[in-house]
């Protein structure tokens, strides 16, 4: 009788104990953009003419912008920081934000957020929009692989890897 009485006081007394709280998850409502790569671009416009004059050896000069829905710009890059004759075989190429900073904070992230690719050309030829990828961060919040380090874009022959750094 007595063994009955502790395997019940031993049973009620652990059933009784209140787990410890797990970690809280962390919710993140904004996100960095640190670092831009490009893994590949169209090798030309919709016309079939290549970016320059690749067939006399120059290619296009690749600077990229960040915009979000509605035409915000969230980040230009200078295009004197672009690559030079950027052919494909160079591919991929980086940008980092100064000191690992990022480039720009979205703070919607049901909003889409567009990299579009230019061809820097001088003056009187305009810049010519080279491709984009675009991104909804909305959708890296759920599901087993939440809140990555990393998103890849492919739309048409233009690639694009974000680096991003969350932000509760």
């Amino acid at each position: 009788m007595k063994k009955i009485l502790f395997a019940a006081l031993t049973i009620m007394l652990i059933s009784s104990c209140s787990k410890k709280d797990e970690t809280p998850t962390v919710v993140y409502t904004k996100v960095g953009i640190s670092k831009l790569t490009i893994l590949n671009y169209e090798e030309s416009d919709l016309s079939g003419y290549y970016w320059d004059a690749s067939a006399q050896g120059t290619y296009p000069d690749v600077y990229f912008k960040l915009t979000q829905t509605g035409g915000i710009s969230l980040y230009s890059l200078a295009t004197s920081a672009r690559y030079e004759n950027l052919k494909i075989s160079d591919l991929p190429v980086s940008w980092s934000g100064s000191g690992g900073a990022p480039f720009c904070v979205v703070n919607d992230l049901n909003s889409y957020v567009f990299a579009y690719l230019y061809d820097f050309d001088s003056w009187p030829a305009s810049d010519q929009n080279m491709g984009f990828s675009g991104f909804l961060f909305s959708d890296y919040t759920t599901g087993s692989n939440k809140y990555p380090s990393t998103v890849t874009r492919t739309i048409g022959s233009t690639s694009i890897k974000l680096d991003l750094i969350w932000i509760p």
